[in-house]
C-alpha cells in the first residue's frame, strides 16, 4: 500500500548474462561452440519468443521464477542485460532483450568494457569494470525503486563480482540452476562494511579522486594521498604515470557510498515469542497461521499484534512511528495485524517493508 502522494516503484532486475542460450543443447542450433559463426538473430528470436522460458536459457528461467513474466506491472519493470564485450555475449544479450520487450518488459542491454577472452590481465581489467558498471545500475536503480541482481548466467569470476557488489549495496542476489525449481536467493549483508582507513581522511580523498573520472587518472593527483598511507596502494593500479582503482578499489568505493544506517539491527527473539494475538477474535481468515509465520521468521520483526482500529492495506507503513508496519489479511472476518520493527528510521523501515514483501510475495 502506497502512501498519499506517493507514486508506484519501479522494479529493476539487473542480469548477467551467459552464452547458455546458443550452448544449450535442446535448440535447433545444438553443437555451436566459441568462434563458430553465430545462427541468425531473427531465427533466435523467433525461437526464443515461442520457447519454454524455464528451458530457454539460465537468464530466462531467471526471470521465469521471479515472476516477471506474469507480473501486473511490466511497465513498472525494467530488465538490464550486463554482458561481456564478446561477440557472443553481445549477441545474447540483444536476442533477451528483444525477448523480454516481447513478453510486455522493458529491457537494455549494458556491455562491460574489457571483459573478453583475450588474456588475463585484460580479463582483470574488465572485472574491475564489472564492478563499476553493476554498481551504477544499482545506484541508477535505487533512485527509481528497488533492485535485484540475477546473477546466474556469465563467466565464474563475473558472477562472484557481481554477486559481491550486490551484497554490498543493499541488493538481492538471485541464482538458480537448471536441476532446481526455486530460486536461490541471498539478501544483502546487513552490517555495515567499512575500514577508517578507506572511510575519512586520505583514503576517502582518494576515492573520491576518482568519482568524476571515467577510469585513469595522473598519478600526480594522488601522490600525497599515497604518501600519507602506504595501505592506499592496494586500491590503485599504477601505470606509466597514469592510475586506476583496481577490482579491490571498485568494491571499496561501493563500501564507503553505502549508508551507515543501511539495515536495521538483527534482534535475537524467537519467532514464537513474537507473537501476541490473543486479543484477536476467535474466527480468523484461512492461511493466516502461516503468514503470521512468516513474518515472524524475519530477524527484523520484534512484535506481532491484532490491530483492530487500524483500516487494511498491504504492509503500509504505520502513521504513529518509524517503525511499526500494518498488515490486512483478507478473508471472512479479515485480520489487521500491527508489525513491530527494529527500524528506527522510515527509510530502515523501507527495507524491512521490501524483504517482507518479498517473503509474503505480495
Amino acid at each position: 500500500m502506497l502512501r498519499d502522494g506517493e507514486t508506484e516503484m519501479h522494479r529493476t532486475i539487473l542480469t548477467t548474462v551467459g552464452t547458455s542460450l546458443l550452448t544449450n543443447s535442446d535448440r535447433p542450433w545444438a553443437g555451436w561452440r566459441h568462434k563458430q559463426p553465430l545462427p541468425a538473430a531473427d531465427h533466435v528470436e523467433t525461437w526464443l519468443q515461442q520457447a519454454d522460458p524455464v528451458k530457454a536459457s539460465a537468464e530466462t528461467h531467471t526471470w521465469y521464477r521471479l515472476g516477471l513474466f506474469d507480473a501486473d506491472d511490466k511497465d513498472k519493470v525494467e530488465v538490464v542485460l550486463i554482458h561481456s564485450q564478446t561477440e557472443d555475449g553481445r549477441f545474447c544479450a540483444e536476442r533477451l532483450v528483444s525477448m523480454a520487450e516481447h513478453k510486455g518488459l522493458k529491457a537494455r542491454p549494458r556491455q562491460v568494457d574489457g571483459l573478453d577472452y583475450s588474456d588475463g590481465q585484460k580479463f582483470n581489467r574488465g572485472l574491475r569494470q564489472l564492478a563499476r558498471v553493476v554498481g551504477e545500475e544499482i545506484k541508477r536503480g535505487q533512485a527509481a525503486g528497488t533492485v535485484e541482481l540475477a546473477a546466474t548466467g556469465g563467466f565464474k569470476a563475473e558472477i562472484a563480482i557481481a554477486n559481491l557488489v550486490g551484497a554490498v549495496s543493499d541488493t538481492p542476489v538471485h541464482y538458480i540452476y537448471e536441476q532446481f525449481t526455486s530460486l536461490i536467493t541471498i539478501e544483502p549483508i546487513p552490517v555495515t562494511l567499512r575500514a577508517d582507513w578507506i572511510g575519512s581522511g586520505a583514503g576517502r580523498k582518494l576515492l573520491e579522486a576518482f568519482e568524476s573520472a571515467n577510469d585513469v587518472i595522473p598519478l600526480s593527483n594522488i601522490e600525497s594521498l599515497l604518501k600519507q598511507d602506504e595501505r592506499l596502494l592496494s586500491l590503485v593500479e599504477i601505470d606509466e604515470g597514469h592510475a586506476a582503482l583496481n577490482l579491490l578499489g571498485e568494491i571499496a568505493v561501493r563500501l564507503i557510498a553505502t549508508p551507515h544506517e543501511s539495515w536495521p539491527t538483527p534482534t535475537d527473539l524467537s519467532p514464537n515469542d513474537k507473537k501476541r494475538l490473543d486479543s484477536a477474535a476467535h474466527h480468523r481468515p484461512r492461511g493466516w497461521e502461516q503468514i503470521v509465520d512468516t513474518i515472524a521468521n524475519s530477524r527484523y520483526v520484534t512484535l506481532i499484534r491484532y490491530e483492530g482500529s487500524a483500516t487494511g492495506g498491504c504492509l503500509k507503513e504505520a502513521p504513529d512511528n518509524d517503525s511499526d508496519l500494518i498488515h490486512r489479511i483478507e478473508g471472512s472476518p479479515a485480520l489487521t495485524l500491527r508489525i513491530s520493527t527494529t527500524a528506527t528510521t522510515s527509510g530502515q523501515r523501507r527495507l524491512v517493508q521490501q524483504v517482507l514483501r518479498k517473503e509474503l510475495k505480495v
